[in-house]
């Protein structure tokens, strides 16, 4: 028992890793104001919606509300056990983007000048991505929308990561509209920005992915 929970700690590694990194991402992305992806939108807009009864309804919470939508899902196309760690999985990420909102990065200012607000997008963005290719490649139930994903090309019979992982993204801009139409908030958190990320995350963390495995790191970690 105890030399197979050493033999597991690399993935546990890169998974632990994986969430922080992912969850700086979206605190980062969210702080400069330039936008956030596709579901980051409907998610503010879903907080906008519902704050307005439950005042203490926070970001994290509102994406919790998609991302178990998207677990329930997983379970029924999967139908396996290990699928019923994804849950783990959206506790902790949406627990640690709350964690930088609301204490660690409480005080960052980072959307005064458009210099400062684009390198906080940038780094963001990279963070995000880079967090999500060490959860693919820890093995281990990871960032909800990409088990989404994975569960949507079983589906389909798609080898298509990058276009799957496309379609999935956008479909977070019909949940945003269906939340501003009623706050009639003119959909003012959908930037241009926005609309790229939802096409770039899935080549940007698909090329974290072949990076990280040609630098055979998991290899020489003795990955699962």
């Amino acid at each position: 028992m105890r030399k197979k929970v050493i033999k597991n700690l690399p993935n546990v590694l890169f998974y632990v890793m994986g969430i922080l990194i992912a969850a700086l991402g979206v605190s980062l992305m969210k702080k400069s104001g330039l936008g956030l992806g596709p579901f980051g939108v409907a998610a503010l807009e879903l907080q906008l919606l519902l704050k307005q009864w439950i005042p203490f309804f926070t970001f994290g919470m509102a994406s919790a509300v998609h991302t178990y939508l998207m677990f329930m899902t997983i379970v029924l196309i999967n139908r396996n056990v290990k699928s019923m760690f994804v849950v783990v999985s959206i506790l902790l990420i949406n627990g640690s983007v709350d964690l930088f909102d609301l204490f660690i990065l409480k005080d960052l200012v980072i959307n005064n000048y458009v210099t400062t607000a684009v390198a906080g997008h940038t780094i963001g963005f990279l963070a995000y991505s880079f967090g999500s290719a060490l959860l693919i490649i820890s093995k281990l139930p990871g960032l909800v929308i990409e088990e989404f994903t994975f569960s949507m090309m079983k589906i389909t019979k798609s080898k298509n990561y990058i276009f799957v992982r496309t379609l999935v993204a956008y479909s977070g801009f019909g949940l945003a509209i269906i939340y501003s139409l009623l706050t009639l908030s003119g959909l003012t958190s959908i930037t241009f920005l926005s609309f790229i990320q939802g096409f770039a995350f899935g080549p940007v963390i698909g090329w974290f992915v072949r990076t990280i495995k040609v630098s055979q790191i998991p290899l020489k970690l003795r990955l699962n």
